[in-house]
């Protein structure tokens, strides 16, 4: 649905400090707690949620004194106070993948080895839960992990913190969406990898992809009426394209996946 005309007024009309967040019931279909506006310090953006609905837009913010004292103390705050979310302590049970050979051998096989050796993905070994651990990042910061199981035992992904931040690998203005970490890592030399750690694009996560030039979804064949929906979500603020898999991108040679990108990927 287009966004009405007076939409914008009413979104740069809302009292939100800057890098925040609101959440409300949707002043155009009046559904029950569905529209968004985060504010990410040079803009805002709105979208309601609703699939009926999906208002979407984005407005810049004019940058005055004291917006910006109001940005700088907001941050000098939160660098000071922890919060949930934002801050991640790294497990002892976290050790150097070269420490087992079956965390070694897993990653070599999902071809995130190169992404690992170069330095672009930060993956461990827990050798409390006997899983391969792929940081999660904000930056240069740690605000997460997550798990895979190497036994089959337990759940296949464990999520250890709750920053609610996807796993980014790779500094490309490109971007494949992808479901899990081996694919963002396999991928990592070519576009950035973006991995939902599932199938779900959460509300959290789209301010988080806005400033990519493009986005590309590529999910598993299984979820290709969520990747469609998906892309309809995001090319309403983010130019957005599906990317149709033969098979997983993880699961492919090198020499396959790089043909495959070739051909798909705008330059």
């Amino acid at each position: 649905m287009k966004s009405p005309s007076w939409l914008q007024g009413y979104v740069e009309s809302l009292d939100i400090p800057p890098l925040g967040r609101y959440r409300s019931d949707c002043p155009v279909c009046a559904r029950k707690n569905t529209f968004s506006v985060s504010d990410d310090g040079l803009q805002r953006l709105w979208f309601c949620f609703h699939a009926d609905c999906n208002v979407s837009g984005r407005t810049g913010i004019t940058l005055t004194k004291d917006f910006a004292k109001h940005a700088l103390s907001r941050s000098q705050t939160n660098a000071s106070v922890p919060r949930t979310g934002n801050t991640y302590e790294m497990p002892d049970t976290f050790v150097s993948l070269s420490r087992n050979l079956d965390a070694e051998l897993y990653v070599r096989s999902v071809h995130a080895y190169d992404a690992y050796l170069s330095g672009r993905a930060d993956i461990r070994y827990d050798f409390k839960r006997n899983r391969v651990v792929f940081l999660v990042k904000d930056g240069n910061k740690v605000v997460d992990a997550v798990g895979r199981s190497i036994d089959g035992r337990g759940s296949k992904w464990y999520r250890y913190g709750d920053s609610r931040k996807p796993f980014i690998v790779g500094d490309s203005s490109q971007a494949i969406v992808v479901e899990d970490c081996g694919s963002a890592c396999s991928i990592s030399d070519k576009v950035t990898g973006v991995a939902l750690l599932g199938t779900s694009l959460l509300q959290e996560y789209i301010p988080q992809l806005l400033h990519y030039q493009k986005i590309y979804v590529a999910l598993d064949k299984d979820a290709t009426d969520k990747a469609i929906d998906m892309v309809k979500t995001l090319c309403r603020v983010v130019p957005t394209k599906l990317m149709v898999l033969p098979r997983d991108l993880k699961n492919m040679t090198k020499d396959e996946r790089d043909d495959f990108l070739r051909n798909r990927i705008d330059r």
